[in-house]
């Protein structure tokens, strides 16, 4: 009987630690009738959380006789209610569930539903199919629980699932980059295939976190995960092919035609991608990456790729990573071409400046054929190898026109000038008179680059305490170029002028293989240490045989057959590199991780050199010495902060210390500076993070301060009467730089969204002065102080519902540039305001952007004032949605320019870029999918 009794007391005591410890977040409520106000009973409340950014859980209760409910939350997250009952419009409620930590009652108060007419209507009843499941730590997404239309893409299903998120064609889930994966292998084709499969080939969708390689060998997290969406594939539709046909005519003349294909397979995949434009995109796609980018201001390319890959298993070492072999075949073709426009004005102490305005137009013709293989490999279940060669060959055919002209003006009487009106005018005009220089150059070359790129990996791993590792690569390249230049010069000032022949062809060969060992190790379970050793060493070659003519009956066929010793080079550079890096982390608590760095860097440059009258042997032994540190704290669950450090040193390259003078073009000669030195700088950067989760509200904090330590800048010497410059690297008086940042989102409800991203900068600068009319090579120029305040800001509203997508924005760049000459200060402004809404009326998806577009405070008078650009597109879908047709306009209301500026301690400078604009573009898809076998 006394062991009955004891055996009851311990179930009695264990169901007491039970119930004390499995507490969960209640919230209770009343629903009535919006109208009368009498009760609803048997009222449904459903609930949906997020206890984790990518994934959620649904429950439901029903009202009971008092018009009353109780819901219990066991999950922490973000919590949605939707109300409802037959005959009553939905209802929805937002807020925060603390889950079984919190033992709390949250009431939601009375919720009143508006009747409708449907109290007299039959009501089909279905079942739903819950959209997440959890298997451990893993998310497991169910596809046939979301609604998609008919033929949708696989990429359409993910953009659905919750917490996952699409930035600029890269895949993201809780703010960090997903690695995409099928069936527990590498995805094949990566992001850019997801948008040819059809969304019914997923059974199911994993969610979860892969630990490194090294974790998985040691059982120790080290901190290198990646966040992987694996994508199971439904029986009956592997080993077939997919992909899509895309045909685009736009406005003028210009179209563009392309085709992928991808073979879906768990050991044999293939990709086959083909398009021709002249729309001015170079689009390329490979087994391992993709690119879609304008080739210039205008342009056509054409592009092709086959890529294989093969992928098995090492017997033992199936629960690591599979092995796989990939090869890679393709050939691009691109033609380019582009006007740009430029303006600058370089700074004098107290005297006349100049003012030199500019435009150039460029051509290129280039050919790109490459192949690529790569092995990864087990060779039993402790040892890896990994080896990548890469064999490329590039050829480019360049053309370049460039007129220019400079003139003076005094500081208060400054009047921007356009290149037409300076290079029309003529003596006796007032403009001409002010005129130093005109010049028109015309420039062809040809440049072919040829290399082989060879790097290996094997590592060791021991056991459950780290690895072992030694890498290396060998790369062999070579590059020959051939330039003509033709260079028609004004000297106003001197009142001559001439014209120069000028022709080069130089030839470069490098080699260069590095060998290195790594070793991680644990120390118990709260110290990993790395430690990594590389030894570099490259050997280039470069020669440049130059002629020059200023008579034109020595110039035979366009080229010139003159010797000119002054331009002529060549050098022999040898260089050795020894990188040590130490690197750990630490755990002294489960909050905070400390990781600190050092890397101790030596070189050792042996060089002959020659550039024209220069010849000489320079060795040169540097060493730079890199500390780091970074903490992590993770104070609470909505609270963080990072803090970290680092210094760096930047040794200027060996030949821009040497005392060589570049005349190629005689109106911009440079020099270099045997007086260089080694450039510092050190970063301390602190990040807040603060989360207020039943007000949906994320606030961000940040701060950084920069110290440069002889920093480089430019010293310009400039000749009043040839209006020619020369430019030698120099350093400078150290500058600074602080940078506040306050990031703001919060989610409104169930449908808006505010979000507002805002940094504030401070910093000074400082740079040399131009020298005027002085040939002292040992001159003291003066220092020209920058200071520079800056705003950039961009505020988002938005509302997003199933059929509507609404976004105010506004970006707003703001910077006050000030000079201790105040003749100098200016303060640009860029402002851009406006609307984007998507309307989704299937089979029809419409879409409009407008935005006024504000600049001021810029010397080019073509950049300042508003703008109204606009983009908007239809598109239509039908044969169940395998083929689209749309409909694109770009803006509609003017011609659309580039603006670019940069501003410095020294100069300013002003550029347009042409582009294309102002079209319309209709586009026709076609989608050929495959089928799985029906059984029978």
């Amino acid at each position: 009987m006394e062991n009955v009794l004891k055996k009851l007391f311990v179930v009695l005591l264990l169901c007491l630690v039970q119930s004390a410890v499995c507490h969960a977040d209640t919230f209770k409520g009343k629903i009535v009738n919006a109208e009368t106000g009498e009760i609803l009973i048997g009222a449904t409340i459903r609930s949906e959380i997020n206890p984790q950014p990518g994934w959620s859980m649904q429950n439901q209760a029903e009202t009971d006789s008092t018009g009353c409910f109780f819901l219990n939350a066991s999950w922490e997250g973000r919590i949605m209610f939707t109300f409802s009952m037959i005959g009553y419009k939905n209802a929805r409620k937002v807020d925060y569930a603390y889950g079984k930590e919190v033992n709390d009652t949250t009431d939601l108060g009375i919720i009143k539903l508006q009747p409708t007419a449907l109290m007299l209507k039959d009501v089909e009843v279905t079942a739903k199919m819950p959209r997440i499941t959890m298997s451990g730590d893993t998310i497991v997404f169910n596809p046939e629980a979301f609604k998609l239309k008919e033929g949708a893409r696989l990429d359409e299903l993910i953009k659905k699932l919750p917490g996952v998120e699409n930035r600029d064609g890269k895949l993201y889930w809780n703010n960090k980059p997903i690695r995409l994966m099928m069936n527990g292998k590498n995805l094949f084709g990566g992001d850019q295939i997801i948008g040819q499969l059809p969304a019914e080939v997923a059974g199911k969708l994993k969610l979860y976190d892969r630990k490194s390689e090294l974790a998985r060998h040691t059982g120790k997290d080290e901190g290198d995960e990646d966040h992987v969406l694996d994508i199971q594939v439904k029986p009956g539709f592997l080993d077939k092919w997919y992909g899509n046909v895309e045909a685009q005519y736009q406005t003028k003349k210009r179209y563009m035609f392309n085709v992928t294909a991808s073979k879906l397979s768990d050991h044999d995949p293939q990709m086959v991608y083909a398009q021709a434009n002249n729309a001015n995109r170079y689009i390329d796609r490979t087994m391992n990456s993709s690119m879609n980018a304008n080739i210039d201001g205008d342009g056509k390319s054409q592009y092709g790729s086959y890529n294989y890959q093969h992928n098995w298993q090492t017997k033992g070492a199936d629960k690591f990573d599979n092995n796989s072999f990939d090869i890679s075949a393709n050939m691009g073709h691109s033609d380019g071409w582009n006007t740009i426009g430029k303006s600058t004005e370089t700074f004098f102490p107290n005297q006349e400046r100049t003012f030199a305005v500019s435009e150039s137009y460029r051509y290129k013709h280039k050919i790109t054929p490459q192949m690529q293989a790569r092995l990864f490999a087990y060779t039993d279940s402790l040892n890896t190898i990994s080896v990548n060669v890469k064999a490329t060959y590039e050829k480019i055919r360049n053309t370049d026109e460039y007129k220019g002209a400079s003139y003076g003006y005094e500081p208060n009487q400054f009047e921007y000038h356009s290149l037409s009106a300076a290079l029309a005018a003529k003596p006796g005009d007032a403009l001409y008179e002010r005129l130093i220089t005109r010049n028109r150059n015309y420039q062809s070359s040809e440049q072919q680059t040829r290399g082989i790129n060879i790097d290996y990996t094997w590592k060791h791993f021991l056991g459950k305490k780290g690895s072992f590792s030694l890498q290396g690569y060998t790369n062999i390249n070579g590059a020959n170029e051939d330039t003509h230049i033709n260079r028609n010069l004004e000297y106003l000032r001197e009142k001559r002028s001439e014209t120069v022949w000028q022709y080069y062809d130089r030839s470069n060969h490098n080699l260069s293989t590095r060998l290195g060992a790594s070793f991680d190790y644990w120390f118990g379970k709260k110290v990993y240490v790395n430690i990594l050793d590389n030894v570099t060493y490259s050997r280039t070659r470069t020669t440049r045989d130059f002629f020059t003519d200023n008579n034109e009956q020595n110039v035979v066929g366009g080229t010139p057959t003159t010797l000119d010793p002054t331009n002529a080079m060549s050098y022999l550079m040898h260089k050795w590199t020894n990188q040590l890096t130490l690197k750990s982390t630490i755990t002294p608590v489960k909050a905070l991780m400390i990781m600190p760095k050092f890397s101790w860097n030596v070189y050792r440059e042996n060089t002959d050199y020659r550039y024209g009258p220069l010849d000489t042997t320079a060795v040169r032994t540097s060493q730079t010495y890199e500390p780091s540190i970074f903490l992590k704290w993770k104070m609470s669950r909505m609270r963080n902060m990072d803090l970290s450090f680092a210094y760096t040193t930047t040794v200027p390259d060996l030949i821009s210390t040497l005392g060589y003078r570049n005349t190629i073009d005689p109106l911009a000669i440079s020099t270099g500076n045997p007086l260089l030195r080694n450039s510092h700088r050190h970063t301390t950067t602190y990040n807040y993070h603060r989360m207020w989760l039943r007000k949906q509200i994320v606030m961000g904090l940040s701060a950084s301060y920069i110290k440069d330590i002889n920093p480089v800048a430019t010293l310009y010497r400039y000749n009043s009467s040839t209006g020619v410059y020369e430019s030698k690297p120099m350093n400078v008086k150290g500058g600074d730089m602080w940078k506040f940042g306050f990031n703001y989102d919060q989610g409104l409800g169930v449908y808006f969204r505010l979000m507002n991203k805002f940094a504030l900068l401070t910093s000074k600068s400082y740079g040399f002065l131009t020298i005027v009319d002085n040939v002292d090579p040992n001159a003291i120029p003066d220092l020209n102080l920058q200071k520079r305040l800056g705003i950039d800001e961009n505020m988002e509203f938005s509302y997003e519902a199933e059929k509507v997508q609404l976004t105010l924005f506004n970006r707003l760049q703001w910077n006050r540039y000030r000079y201790e000459d105040t003749s100098y200060n200016t303060s640009p402004l860029y402002n851009s305001a406006g609307i984007e809404a998507t309307l989704h009326l299937s089979p029809f998806e419409l879409y409009i952007r407008l935005s006024d577009d504000y600049r001021s405070g810029y010397a080019t008078s073509a950049m300042n004032g508003h703008k109204l650009m606009s983009q908007a597109s239809i598109s239509y879908g039908f044969c169940k949605n395998k083929c689209r047709l749309s409909l694109y306009v770009d803006d509609i209301f003017n011609k659309d320019i580039w603006y670019e500026s940069d501003y410095s301690a020294y100069q300013r400078s002003e550029s347009s870029i042409n582009y294309i604009h102002h079209y319309a573009n209709l586009r026709f898809t076609y989608t050929f999918d495959a089928k799985a076998k029906k059984n029978k």
